[in-house]
C-alpha cells in the first residue's frame, strides 16, 4: 500500500508540472509528439518497450523532475561517525538533503530555471556529478517506486499527448505557485488549455 500511495501525489506533481512546462515550451512539445508519432502513434502501442525507445520522453521527464522535484528535501541518519571534508558527522545526526536548492543551483545547472531537456542527452549526462540530481534520492536509500513512478508517468503523458496537446490559457499563472512542503501549492490550481490534435 505505501508502495503505492506514496507515488500518488509525488506522479500527480510530476504530470501536472510536465503539462505546464510542455505548454509553455512549444518547441520542446512539438519535438516530443514527433517521437511519439514515429514510435508510439497508437493506443495499443504504448507499452514498456515502445516506451524504452524515446530518448527525448525521458529527457524531458528527467528535465522536469530536475526543475519540480515532487519531494524538495530528503532526510538521512548517519549509520556511522565520519569526517567529510573537515566536517564531523556525528552517528545518529539527522541531515536534510536540499534537492530543490540543488537542482537549481547554477554552479552545476547553467540557467536553471530554463526548461532544456537537452540537459539529459547521453553526452551531456556524461561527467555531471549525479548527486546533483537528486529527484528519487541515491543510493542505497534510493525510492523503490521509482521505476514504476517513471513509468507510468510516461505512459500517461504518451497516452495523453497521443491525442491533445497543451496549450497556455488566460487562467495559467506563470511561473506556477510552489508550495511549502510538497511542491504542489494546496492554495492554487494549475489551469491549462486542452486542445484535440487532428
Amino acid at each position: 500500500m505505501i508502495f503505492l500511495s506514496a507515488g500518488y501525489e509525488t506522479t500527480a506533481a510530476l504530470l501536472t508540472y510536465a503539462s505546464y512546462l510542455l505548454a509553455s515550451n512549444p518547441d520542446c512539445q512539438d519535438k516530443l509528439i514527433a517521437e511519439i508519432d514515429d514510435i508510439a502513434p497508437k493506443r495499443d502501442d504504448v507499452g514498456y518497450t515502445t516506451i524504452s525507445k524515446m530518448p527525448y520522453l525521458d529527457q524531458v521527464v528527467c528535465e522536469v523532475l530536475r526543475i519540480y522535484p515532487p519531494g524538495i528535501l530528503s532526510d538521512r541518519e548517519c549509520g556511522e561517525t565520519c569526517t567529510y571534508k573537515g566536517y564531523k558527522i556525528e552517528k545518529g545526526l539527522q541531515i536534510w538533503i536540499p534537492t530543490f536548492t540543488i537542482q537549481r543551483d547554477p554552479t552545476h545547472w547553467p540557467d536553471p530555471l530554463k526548461f532544456n531537456p537537452e540537459r539529459f542527452t547521453k553526452a551531456n549526462r556524461e561527467g555531471r556529478n549525479p548527486f546533483t540530481w537528486l529527484p528519487f534520492g541515491a543510493g542505497p536509500r534510493i525510492c523503490i517506486g521509482m521505476r514504476f513512478a517513471l513509468m507510468e508517468a510516461k505512459m500517461a503523458l504518451v497516452r495523453s499527448l497521443q491525442v491533445v496537446r497543451f496549450e497556455i490559457s488566460p487562467l495559467t499563472k506563470i511561473p506556477p505557485d510552489v508550495g511549502n512542503t510538497s511542491l504542489l501549492s494546496k492554495k492554487s490550481s494549475y489551469t491549462l488549455k486542452i486542445v484535440q490534435r487532428h
